[in-house]
């Protein structure tokens, strides 16, 4: 992890290379990798380098997200995971377990150098925690085929937000439209989201951590992936920042395809 210490007056502060608390790396785990490839360059305009069981996804020669194979995966683990950047690795995940969530895997591999540990968060949603080697960390972006937020998607937005407070503390939240609400760093970066599930859609759809990627039209952007073998769970839902659907790839794996009205979130 790149730092640079300045002192400012009497108090020393810390630079990374990325927002504490954002997302820095996140990697789709599958059964199989048939189809992926053609999917994600149809939707994203990414490029599959698969070596073995782990691969890259790139989009112009930069490393946008990783992928993991795996033929014995259980069905709840399939779909996208996403690590997010701590100060101190075993501090943020000590304040994660002492507001209810389980550490899954230790000392984690994942697609770029540095340290990351695996966990489920009090709502039983797989999430990851990491502390990337310095440069490695691949952070959330408003640039098209990058990706922009993730969004952990609960039943109880209340309780969601003293967990998130509790890993994350001093981070602020703020409520947009649509029960969309955003959590910011000191300087008012958006670093993750928040959305609690419509009560009639709970027992359809349990707590998750959702990937948002940026596209140019998210109607057309889900009429390709249905094209490539995928599936769209929601089209043309709208937001003060833009415009998204729900498409599922054909390994399983889902996310928000994004259309953006504005240029920072």
């Amino acid at each position: 992890m790149t730092t640079t210490t300045k002192t400012q007056g009497q108090q020393t502060v810390t630079y990374r290379d990325y927002p504490v608390g954002t997302t820095v790396w996140q990697e789709l785990e599958a059964r199989s990798a048939d189809g992926l490839a053609d999917f994600y360059d149809a939707v994203l305009g990414w490029r599959l380098e698969l070596d073995g069981d782990r691969g890259l996804f790139t989009r112009n020669g930069d490393v946008v997200a990783g992928v993991r194979i795996d033929p014995a995966l259980d069905d709840g683990r399939i779909g996208w995971r996403c690590y997010l950047g701590a100060d101190d690795l075993d501090a943020a995940v000590a304040r994660a377990v002492a507001a209810g969530a389980v550490v899954q895997t230790r000392d984690k591999r994942i697609g770029i150098p540095g340290r990351a540990i695996e966990l489920t968060d009090p709502f039983g949603a797989w999430f990851g925690l990491a502390e990337p080697d310095a440069g490695h960390a691949v952070i959330p972006s408003t640039e098209l085929g990058r990706m922009s937020l993730v969004d952990p998607t609960n039943h109880d937005l209340g309780a969601e937000i003293r967990f998130q407070h509790a890993l994350f503390p001093g981070q602020r939240v703020e409520a947009l439209d649509h029960g969309i609400h955003f959590f910011r760093d000191e300087e008012g970066r958006a670093l993750r989201g928040s959305y609690e599930v419509a009560e009639e859609a709970r027992a359809f759809l349990p707590p998750h951590w959702l990937p948002w990627f940026n596209v140019v039209d998210q109607q057309r952007a889900t009429e390709i992936a249905v094209e490539r073998g995928g599936r769209v769970n929601t089209v043309d839902n709208e937001l003060s920042f833009g415009l998204w659907g729900v498409v599922v790839d054909p390994a399983g794996g889902e996310f928000k395809v994004l259309q953006l009205t504005t240029d920072r979130l």
